[in-house]
């Protein structure tokens, strides 16, 4: 712990791993903190669920961008690869197409030779030239999103800016992107699925994404042996030798805020208790807290209605023998028949695609721990829509229901030897968007929060600091700079930043602004936010014939 004169009570909302992560920071830099978790486990949707000798993860179960996590540990003071055991997966993914082939997707770019060329002859040089764009994409967004905070317009919308912006291909879709480098269908799913990650369509996800797909290929793909939940039980054992509390079953009833003075005062837990703070920090899902853990305002019912990733049907099943190893890696995605059907039925019908694709973590596969010898741990993840005002108790039933049965189908169908798949399962569990809103609460079962379109993220992102409330801070998948484990790490490093330097300039934590609140309730920041928009927008489209600023086109 390091010695701090301005030592401030700090109060952490959730144990997801936002709130972990930041409470081991500002533990370390010598404040008073305390987290207060609903749960009775940390880690939020990065938790496990361990039943009859299976573990499983919860949620996140791909540990992509494995230098966000060393420079958490090593800003703590800490070799994140002593901390824990992580593995590097021998294949990114098995890839399996409705027609019954596949692809091994790999980092070993000798063996993602074979399989390109056997798929598409003569793709290597579509292959590396879309890994080219996507590494400017993966280096500039960390430099211009990733590291950074943008609390005013005019930080963000500069020309820099905004020459980046066209060459990470922001108005061309991932989709659109994949169709230029490649000629077949099956390799331009294979490099576009991977905005499910963000929660959205390829069909509508920024060519910026394509960042992830170079990510997996640079870096590969990691698992910490003892489950995902250990990057955030390692992170409260930190925070807890820096000084943290940790309060679990405690559910926050509501964030104790002055109208008058324009801060937050503290929490009141669900059994009447107060907690007074000079900074609060909220890990809860933003659009919830906004919602039912502040006065009601105009901004948390503008959050209702913007975009939101998907849901998802996850189920963990216990298999009482070995899958085919041939045909079951690590992780594996089975596609649907109809790849752009299936994300509008997500994200235009918002329920659950005819025949949906699906994601199957077999963490068995290189953390045998995880499941009794002889045996299997799978956990499945089916994308489904948010929960709306239509949606009844009856559909998400039916839906599960589905979504159980085309699985099932799907791999008696696909893999040689498992035409008696079903009769394999001998535990189960099941998380449906109504599970994920309930034990988590998750706005409408949103599986990771906000959306990531172009109009909701940077600047436009709910901000981390409240536009009222000087010293309530927010971190996790809906705030800046967005959702995924090691984003919200980044996010995590980000806020810590940005209070510790309003504490340096020892101005307190009223917002002093040249709009008097100069954020997202005030409407002459929207006004004056859509007129540069609007510029900008009509500059990059003009400078969209410019050759120089086309990176392969």
């Amino acid at each position: 712990m390091e010695n701090n004169t301005n030592k401030k009570n700090i109060v952490v909302v959730g144990a997801g791993t936002g709130g972990v992560a930041i409470a081991a920071r500002m533990a370390k830099l010598g404040h008073n903190v305390a987290v207060f978790e609903k749960n009775a486990f940390v880690g939020g949707r990065c938790s496990l669920i361990e039943k009859d000798g299976y573990r499983f993860d919860q949620g996140p179960s791909i540990l992509l961008m494995p230098h966000t996590f060393k420079e958490t540990y090593e800003d703590l003071g800490y070799d994140f690869e002593k901390v824990m055991d992580v593995r590097r997966c021998d294949s990114n993914y098995k890839i399996h197409y409705p027609d019954n082939d596949s692809i091994t997707l790999s980092s070993d770019l000798s063996l993602m030779k074979k399989e390109l060329e056997r798929i598409e002859p003569g793709s290597l040089s579509g292959f590396l030239a879309f890994l080219q764009e996507a590494k400017y994409n993966h280096d500039t967004s960390f430099g211009m999103v990733l590291t950074k905070n943008y609390n005013n317009w005019w930080e963000l919308f500069t020309l820099e800016n905004a020459i980046a912006a066209i060459k990470m291909k922001i108005l061309y879709s991932l989709w659109n992107r994949a169709c230029i480098h490649f000629k077949s269908d099956k390799l331009r799913r294979a490099f576009t699925f991977q905005s499910m990650y963000m929660g959205m369509s390829p069909f509508d996800a920024p060519g910026t994404y394509s960042l992830l797909a170079y990510s997996e290929t640079a870096d590969g793909i990691f698992y910490p042996i003892g489950g995902f939940n250990k990057v955030c039980s390692t992170l409260e054992d930190i925070a807890k030798l820096a000084g943290a509390t940790f309060t679990y079953n405690a559910n926050v009833k509501s964030i104790d805020v002055d109208q008058i003075s324009g801060l937050a005062t503290g929490i009141t837990l669900e059994s009447g208790e107060k907690i007074a703070a000079d900074i609060v920090i909220c890990n809860q899902d933003l659009v919830t807290a906004y919602n039912t853990l502040l006065p009601p305002s105009p901004y948390a019912t503008t959050l209702k209605t913007k975009n939101q990733t998907c849901s998802t049907v996850s189920f963990y099943w216990g298999l009482n023998k070995k899958l085919p190893t041939d045909n079951f890696h690590a992780h594996n995605v089975f596609l649907a028949p109809e790849y752009k059907a299936s994300f509008d039925s997500l994200f235009e019908k918002f329920t659950l695609p005819e025949s949906p694709s699906f994601y199957i973590h077999v963490p068995s596969r290189i953390d045998p721990s995880s499941a009794p010898e002889g045996c299997e741990t799978l956990a499945i993840l089916v994308p489904t829509g948010i929960i709306t005002e239509q949606t009844t108790p009856q559909e998400i039933k039916a839906i599960h229901a589905r979504a159980r049965a085309e699985v099932i189908k799907a791999i008696e169908a696909r893999i040689p030897g498992c035409t008696d798949f079903e009769s394999w399962i001998s535990t189960e569990t099941v998380n449906t968007p109504y599970d994920w809103q309930e034990k988590f609460g998750l706005w409408k079962g949103s599986a990771l929060g906000l959306s990531h379109e172009i109009m909701q993220v940077i600047y436009m992102r709910p901000q981390m600091r409240h536009a009222k409330f000087g010293n309530l801070f927010f971190v996790g998948a809906s705030t800046h700079p967005g959702t995924g484990v090691p984003v919200v790490l980044c996010g995590a490093k980000i806020l810590q930043k940005e209070i510790q330097d309003i504490l340096d300039a020892g101005n307190g934590f009223k917002h002093r602004k040249i709009f008097g609140v100069f954020g997202h309730e005030q409407s002459v920041t929207i006004v004056l936010l859509m007129a540069i928009v609007s510029v900008l927008v009509a500059v990059i489209a003009g400078l969209m014939n410019s050759p120089l600023l086309v990176v392969g086109a």
